[in-house]
């Protein structure tokens, strides 16, 4: 599916509602990461139901123990295509005997993408079709290529930070005061693992090498986190959770920063892709 203006052209498919292409016509760059199994084996995943995983992977729902992949199964899930206007693309994720093995509730996940400019805003609505509250967490995981184009390398690029932010969290900054950017390279990625910033005071997150880059919104998310397996790509990832809680065993319903959505209830978060 394909969204295009004068400048830009997005494109999503309905395996896991993924964004696969934004790409800027005028200076021939490609934003997204196109997947490559040797460094990772995901693309854009939206991580719903659960961001991370639990102790041994076990859960527990009113005393009945379920298993579930890490980040969820959104991740692996087909959507449905609902409607496309002239600049939005709606996908949907409804309840299945497959989702109910692993989480035992109903619900609908609608996805919805508008093209804007030189921007994507990314819409998620999550309503409780169940009879029972309904436990969540919820996150984004979108890789874009780095470096952006040929002749660069990743130890080009920066996070850039407007207005300068405190940075607290998993990160080189943490406790030094107020921070501009964080000039990246890989070994960055080996001392840290993955770079993160909680409560981030910063309305957005900016990867650029100066020129060209990307920004992302983080308004309302309590946790961005920032990763690569040493990859030419970079995950920016704005999540609704403070702590994975790997190890604890504790029931889902008690995992820090998980929303609960009394029946008929919905959820709804946005976030954009400002481009350049």
């Amino acid at each position: 599916m394909r969204l295009e203006n004068d400048r830009y052209c997005f494109q999503c498919v309905t395996k896991a509602a993924e964004l696969t292409s934004l790409f800027d016509k005028k200076n021939e760059i490609e934003y997204i990461w196109s997947g490559d199994s040797r460094y990772w084996s995901g693309r854009n995943p939206i991580l719903f139901p659960i961001i991370g995983s639990s102790y041994n992977k076990k859960y527990w729902f009113d005393g009945q123990e379920y298993q579930m992949g890490n980040h969820g199964f959104a991740r692996q899930s087909e959507f449905e295509f609902v409607d496309q206007t002239k600049d939005t693309i709606t996908l949907k994720l409804h309840s299945n005997e497959t989702t109910r093995d692993q989480y035992p509730f109903d619900f609908t996940l609608f996805v919805t993408y508008q093209l804007i400019d030189d921007t994507i805003l990314v819409a998620y609505r999550v309503i409780n079709e169940s009879k029972n509250d309904m436990p969540f967490t919820f996150g984004l995981h979108p890789a874009f290529n780095c470096p952006l184009e040929k002749g660069k390398v990743f130890s080009d690029y920066y996070l850039a930070f407007a207005p300068a932010a405190d940075l607290v969290g998993n990160n080189p900054e943490q406790g030094k005061g107020l921070t501009k950017r964080i000039k990246l390279d890989y070994q960055l990625f080996t001392d840290y693992h993955t770079l993160t910033f909680d409560n981030l005071s910063s309305p957005y997150l900016t990867l650029t090498d100066g020129k060209h880059g990307v920004q992302i919104s983080t308004v309302g998310y309590n946790r961005v986190a920032v990763w690569t397996p040493q990859a030419p790509f970079i995950c920016l990832e704005p999540w609704h959770i403070e702590n994975s809680d790997i190890a604890e065993d504790k029931p889902f319903i008690e995992r820090d920063a998980t929303y609960v959505l009394s029946a008929g209830q919905s959820f709804l978060t946005t976030y954009t892709i400002k481009v350049f």
